[in-house]
């Protein structure tokens, strides 16, 4: 999508700190870094917000997340 900041984060278009990327899924930094390791977790299927997963969609993204959130707290 022309204006979705996530899209443009995925393209390339817009400089980030990759935490993990595979083919569905990206993981980087937030720029604002609430807490330390603060990080985002986008599928690579372009969706408007959370409320557009369907099953699969947030099977991928969310099944990273304890692999993700071990790597952080070990790094």
């Amino acid at each position: 999508m022309e204006d979705c900041i996530f899209c443009k984060i995925i393209a390339g278009e817009i400089p980030s700190t990759k935490v993990y990327e595979d083919d569905e899924v990206l993981a980087f930094l937030d720029i604002s870094q609430v807490t330390p390791g603060h990080t985002l977790v986008v599928p690579k299927k372009h969706v408007a917000n959370i409320y557009e997963y369907d099953t699969d969609l947030a099977a991928k993204v969310f099944s990273r997340i304890p692999m993700l959130a071990r790597a952080i707290k070990n790094s």
